[in-house]
């Protein structure tokens, strides 16, 4: 075995365990046409929140918004699997503290008083309120969801077809090199 073939496999091994979950999930959606099922984390209340909350940070515009790249199932998906128990509580309890602050009806109120309650909750999470740092969590990893997605690269982003066009499911074969498309640092 070559360091090159040894360095790719420990850098899958290192990424397969940080995301299992997650992972497993992409992968067995990329052999069925299967919509993505929702994980059961957020309560159909909570996920009909999240859905309005994501539709404000991500709206559609002349691109496709965060419910169109489908961020509400990623988010549940990623807070389900790759947060810790204590970060997703402090996101559900974030959830229904801003429902709380619409008094309880976060759902029916316009769409100038949802945008209005979530900048006022974004500002005070990136002013460093210990009570709102659920927002900037989530909202990172909703920007994740979006821009990963493949309506958010090729739609949202300016995206290069290097070396070909955009295929979710591609064969391999034994001995060939793994296809790389884009590099992404998170954080």
């Amino acid at each position: 075995m070559n360091r090159r073939n040894l360095l790719k496999g420990m850098g899958a091994l290192a990424l397969y365990g940080s995301f299992p979950g997650v992972l497993a999930e992409f992968a067995s959606s990329c052999k069925s046409k299967a919509q993505i099922v929702r994980t059961g984390f957020f309560a159909d209340d909570e996920f009909a929140l999240l859905e309005n909350v994501v539709d404000i940070i991500l709206p559609k515009t002349s691109t496709p918004g965060g419910l169109e790249t489908r961020v509400p199932e990623f988010l549940d998906l990623v807070i389900k699997n790759c947060l810790a128990p204590e970060d997703q509580q402090s996101i559900k309890e974030g959830l229904q503290q801003l429902d709380k602050d619409a008094g309880g009806k976060f759902i029916s109120l316009s769409k100038k008083e949802k945008v209005a309650l979530v900048n006022k909750t974004d500002k005070a999470a990136y002013n460093n309120d210990p009570g709102k740092a659920w927002f900037a969590v989530m909202k990172k990893l909703a920007l994740i969801g979006h821009f990963t997605s493949q309506e958010g690269m090729e739609k949202a982003l300016n995206y290069v077809k290097v070396p070909g066009t955009y295929e979710a499911c591609i064969p391999y074969k034994q001995g060939e090199k793994a296809m790389a498309k884009t590099f992404l640092m998170y954080w």
